[in-house]
């Protein structure tokens, strides 16, 4: 018995299994006492290995996505924006199909109504449905791409984003109309179109992104891959920055 307490831990480490390998004493204990049969006890002992796989996939998932903080679901105030409804959110987030298809997420809407917040909102409830998301800032994203497209490396950096089934580009309209940025950010969207999903929040509507493009050709382009599978919200209401502003200065 002593052999099998010293070996049985390191045994349990070399194949990492390591929730087993905390608690398989413990239970072994209990099982004895409650009388369990041998397949009770093996099935309480991977129960416990999936759930603590499960979390740990999790908060890698939470880690790599870089979504802001504090910005679920339970936070937004649906009373202030009109356009896009608390039952919609929910289906998006509960009914990921679009995901698997590929499909697009587009909310437009003025600055500060909480299209980030929504967008962050559906990042966090497609984590926790085992769906890998990325957050990233437009400006940020483009110019890493550009950086690797120099490098003559843009196709390596598109395929790693490849394993995000959905990337959110937050606040697209301030991208800048240059020809390296407008060329590298239509490559991406060709590149994920009709096998990826992006979520994307601009205070520009479509009829503006003739400035973020090089050319009407190359505008009319994009535009297309991108409603060809898409949902799109448009959000209204009045910034919440602004008003808090206001009753900062009020108070």
């Amino acid at each position: 018995m002593s052999d099998v307490m010293a070996s049985l831990p390191l045994m349990l480490k070399h194949l990492r299994l390591g929730s087993i390998k905390d608690h398989w004493q413990p239970l072994a204990d209990k099982a004895v006492a409650e009388h369990w049969r041998p397949e009770q006890y093996l099935r309480e002992l991977c129960a416990l290995e999936l759930a603590s796989r499960e979390d740990k996939r999790l908060q890698r998932y939470l880690k790599e996505a870089t979504l802001p903080p504090g910005k679920q679901l339970g936070s937004f105030n649906f009373d202030v924006v009109t356009g896009v409804t608390n039952p919609h959110i929910s289906q998006l987030i509960n009914q990921p199909d679009w995901v698997k298809r590929g499909d697009n997420l587009l909310l437009f809407g003025a600055s500060g109504i909480g299209k980030t917040h929504l967008a962050s909102s559906i990042g966090y409830g497609l984590i926790e449905a085992g769906i890998r998301v990325k957050f990233v800032a437009a400006t940020t994203l483009v110019q890493s791409l550009q950086r690797a497209k120099e490098a003559l490396r843009l196709s390596d950096a598109l395929s790693r984003l490849d394993k995000y089934a959905v990337l959110i580009i937050d606040d697209l309209g301030y991208v800048r109309k240059t020809e390296q940025e407008s060329s590298v950010l239509f490559e991406l969207i060709a590149h994920r179109y009709e096998r990826h999903s992006l979520i994307i929040t601009s205070n520009q509507d479509f009829e503006h992104w003739d400035k973020l493009f090089e050319d009407t050709i190359m505008t009319v382009a994009a535009i297309d891959r991108l409603v060809h599978h898409a949902t799109i919200l448009q959000c209204m209401g009045e910034s919440y920055r602004r008003k808090a502003s206001l009753k900062k200065q009020t108070a």
